[in-house]
C-alpha cells in the first residue's frame, strides 16, 4: 500500500486511517522513528506498562527485619571484605 501525505507545520505528518487501523495505532501509541537512506521509517512499539504494586510501611518493615543478618554472619562478612 502506498499513500502520499503532506507535511504540516512543525513537520507533523498524518498517518492514513487505514494504516493506523491495520497496525493498531491510536493516540497513545509509541512509534520508533528511524532515519533511513531516502526517508524516515516509523515502527510501532508494542509497549505494555508493568503492573505496579504499592507496599505498606508495615510490609517493608517486616521484609527488612527478615533480611537482617545475625551478628555471627555479619562478623564473618566483615572479615571477608577486609581481605
Amino acid at each position: 500500500m502506498t499513500k502520499v501525505v503532506r507535511t504540516q507545520s512543525k513537520g507533523m505528518v498524518t498517518i492514513p486511517a487505514e494504516y493506523r487501523e491495520k497496525l493498531g495505532i491510536d493516540s497513545n501509541s509509541l512509534l520508533k522513528v528511524e532515519l533511513v537512506d531516502n526517508g524516515v521509517m516509523f515502527i510501532k512499539i508494542n509497549y505494555e506498562p508493568e503492573e505496579t504494586e504499592i507496599y505498606s510501611d508495615a510490609q517493608i518493615k517486616r521484609w527488612m527485619e527478615a533480611d537482617r543478618l545475625d551478628a555471627e554472619t555479619t562478623k564473618k562478612l566483615k572479615k571477608l571484605f577486609k581481605k
